[in-house]
């Protein structure tokens, strides 16, 4: 009698997250690892068909913020409704350990203005039985889930830990002794399981106050003690957020580390001259660092509808007067031709919300301030030439055509009506598609570029977070579907190039060597998917989490099965209550890789030369291109 497998799929197209071309084959599993690729002549305990379909490996998620969720949800809804297999948390700069016990508050403020998740929720679903950030590995290493998943130490639970929340929020500089304390924290947190350290350098980045967070500000002897904290660890990466890192102050220690550190670095620029960061990290990759600038599949959009966090609306007097009521309430006053016409003919108002800051416990803004805020706010809610109205499936690469503006002059009427009536269908759940990001000539031509480099990696979705305005952990379903099928704009990206840039490379950023790839002795994470099929839904709010918080989520449609080691965690869209997900402590290698892979002698060469005419002709423009996550202006 012949050897069963645990489990074979068989007759798939195979993208095996390597880059190279697709080809046809089976693939064994045992053990939670692929034991076989190719031809498997002896039988499953369980068989998969897969004919008709691509095989890929699960998705590596960089960038998610589910830190308090995994309280909660074992399943780390929605990125797991999106093939998602690994996901890394503790970005931003922002997460929940270390932390003194009454200094909990604090941290759920960070999270709840950095990534827009509800503090009722955070407080209420967290367990808060740990105090060191081993102690929070230790906690979350006990519970079981449907995904592998790893953390960074972040900057602002840390500098609040050492310095105190008070002093830590008033941007002043941190001792010599603190920031010994500190690198020393980094250090230990990495020994102990840690991914690496992640801060932000982003004004973007505030508290529920209006305050940057901490480490905003932080001077350059602090981040280079702590940039070379994780380099004493031996392992690990580094993460920045930050829009502005060609000012000397950051770029100084930032060169160094990579000089001198054979630790990564991962880089999501969110302003500023993009294009110089993105040169930097990409020479230094191919001279053999692991040097990554994470870019997201699309504009990051905000999502304006009735039940979201901002749209046009939120000023407007008559709308102020029934924001209080649920959605189905609003819809049916917002239904008479009286009031619609009254709200249409007001001017924003946001006077009382300044008022209301200014007596806010923690404020630290004067009224000018304040004032300019709202123009700014102003301003992004009514720049109608980037917003548009999202489809179902939606379109993440709209025409200029499509644009609420070209829209009101084809109807004969103002944007607002367009985007009341649009609001008005589907009982008041249709959204208009914001988009966050300078959107030039109305094509996502710079993503397509990024594509085109070594270093890059998918990164930006944000799952777990912005649960009010934005919903992007869909985004490793729309790279797959948008730029390999879907484009019609511009070029289409090669299937294999896609997959490698959300498996493989993404996993060897953080130095999960093990996973990534279809490849005998690695861990058997995998997705089948109906390629033709793979789309996401119209985004709609849910009110799922702790006391009733809400959430933006988007369903997936073309996903077979999703495999997590050996075993199928979910079945055409459904889960089947198996958690096989683990805990991830540091660098993770297996028999067959431990190093990420080496790029050919005269590859290298020839794309070294690129990149240092590339940074030669941008020097002589003098001039910083709009291609990065989010605008200064």
């Amino acid at each position: 009698m012949r050897a069963l497998h645990d489990l074979v799929i068989r007759n798939g197209k195979i993208v095996d997250g390597s880059g190279k071309k697709p080809f046809m084959g089976d693939i064994a599993i045992d053990n939670g690892k692929i034991s076989i690729v190719g031809i498997v002549e002896n039988s499953g305990q369980k068989e998969i068909d897969a004919k008709g379909n691509v095989v890929t490996p699960g998705w590596v998620d960089i960038h998610t913020h589910y830190d308090g969720q995994v309280c909660w949800d074992p399943y780390l809804t929605p990125s797991s409704w999106h093939g998602v297999t690994t996901v890394v948390m503790g970005n931003c700069g922002v997460g929940f350990a270390p932390v003194r016990p009454g200094d909990e508050d604090f941290l759920i403020q960070l999270m709840e203005g950095v990534e827009d998740i509800p503090g009722t929720a955070l407080h209420e679903g967290i367990d808060w039985d740990w105090e060191t950030f081993p102690e929070f590995l230790d906690a979350i290493d006990k519970k079981d889930f449907v995904m592998d998943l790893g953390f960074m130490i972040g900057h602002g639970p840390l500098r609040s830990y050492v310095m105190g929340y008070q002093r830590c929020q008033n941007q002043v500089d941190a001792s010599e002794k603190e920031i010994q304390q500190m690198g020393e924290i980094v250090t230990e947190a990495i020994s102990a399981g840690a991914l690496g350290f992640s801060t932000s350098r982003t004004i973007l980045h505030r508290d529920i106050h209006g305050v940057y967070v901490p480490g905003t500000q932080a001077s350059s002897e602090e981040m280079k003690a702590l940039a070379f904290a994780v380099d004493k660890a031996g392992e690990g990466t580094l993460e920045i957020v930050s829009d502005w890192l060609d000012k000397e102050i950051e770029l100084s220690w930032m060169k160094e580390y990579v000089k001198r550190s054979d630790c990564g670095l991962t880089v999501l620029q969110t302003s500023g001259d993009a294009v110089k960061t993105i040169l930097f990290c990409e020479e230094q990759f191919l001279k053999g660092k692991n040097v990554r600038p994470q870019f997201p599949g699309r504009n990051v959009g905000m999502m304006f509808g009735l039940e979201s966090s901002l749209h046009p609306f939120v000023g407007h007097p008559s709308y102020r007067e029934i924001s209080h009521l649920p959605l189905k309430e609003r819809v049916e006053i917002m239904k008479d031709p009286s009031f619609k016409e009254k709200l249409l003919s007001e001017s924003p108002n946001f006077m009382a919300d300044i008022d209301n800051a200014l007596q806010e416990e923690g404020n630290t803004k004067s009224r000018e301030e304040l004032e300019e805020q709202a123009k700014l706010g102003l301003k992004l809610i009514l720049n109608h030439e980037t917003q548009f109205i999202l489809g179902d499936p939606p379109n993440y690469e709209p025409g200029r055509e499509d644009s609420i503006s070209a829209l009101a002059k084809t109807k004969g009427t103002s944007e607002l009506e367009v985007i009341y009536d649009e609001f008005m269908k589907n009982g008041g759940t249709n959204l208009v598609y914001a988009c966050f990001t300078p959107y030039e000539n109305h094509k996502l031509d710079f993503v397509e570029r990024f594509y085109g480099l070594k270093s890059t990696v998918a990164g930006g979705s944000d799952g777990g977070a912005h649960c009010g305005l934005i919903c992007d952990a869909s985004m490793p379903t729309t790279n797959i579907s948008h730029w390999a099928r879907d484009r019609e704009v511009g070029k289409k990206i090669p299937l294999e190039l896609i997959v490698r840039k959300q498996t493989k490379d993404t996993a060897e950023t953080y130095g999960l060597f093990d996973r990534g790839e279809i490849k005998s002795g690695m861990l058997a994470d995998i997705n089948i998917i109906d390629f033709e099929k793979l789309n996401v839904s119209h985004p709609k709010m849910i009110y799922d989490l702790p006391q009733g918080g809400r959430r933006l989520v988007q369903e997936s449609f073309g996903y077979k099965a999703t495999i997590k080691s050996g075993e199928v965690v979910y079945e055409n869209g459904d889960a089947t209550g198996v958690l096989p997900g683990q805990l991830i402590r540091g660098k993770q290698v297996c028999e067959v890789k431990s190093e990420k892979e080496k790029i050919p002698f005269f590859d290298k060469t020839f794309r070294l030369l690129s990149v240092k005419t590339l940074k030669f002709l941008w020097g002589l423009q003098r001039k910083s291109v709009k291609t990065s996550v989010v605008s200064e202006s």
